[in-house]
């Protein structure tokens, strides 16, 4: 997976699978503080995305403060050809012209090394 260095920040595309349908996110910092992915709603717009009362809402505390998220389950998260299967995320807003962060949680489960030589990470599988 590539990486783009800009604004201080290490960005990258991830695919997700909700419902049934995959599309593709960019504009995701790679955030090895941040536990958790974290998808802003407006890149969730075509997949016809709302809230319900249903919806789990999780609380989070960042270096500017508390926020609160609503917590779903991906069917997948596919980076590259490596697929992570029924992961949660959550969705709420993280920053303007950032998508979403790419956390722990996935960089973990996929055995991510992150080489910044080479501006890319890999999976160990």
């Amino acid at each position: 997976m590539n990486l783009e260095y800009r604004d201080n920040l290490l960005f990258t595309s991830i695919k997700l699978s909700y419902h049934g349908k995959i599309i593709e996110i960019d504009n995701i910092v790679v955030d090895t503080g941040a536990s958790s992915c974290i998808i802003e709603p407006s890149a969730l717009d075509s997949l016809d995305f709302c809230v319900t009362i249903d919806d789990e809402i999780e609380t989070f505390y960042g270096v500017n403060g508390i926020y609160n998220y609503i917590k779903r389950k991906a069917d997948s998260v596919i980076l590259d050809d490596l697929i992570i299967n029924n992961l949660d995320f959550y969705i709420g807003t993280v920053d303007e012209n950032i998508n979403g962060l790419l956390g722990l949680d996935v960089l973990i489960k996929s055995n991510a090394i992150i080489n910044l030589g080479n501006m890319n990470i890999i999976y160990k599988k």
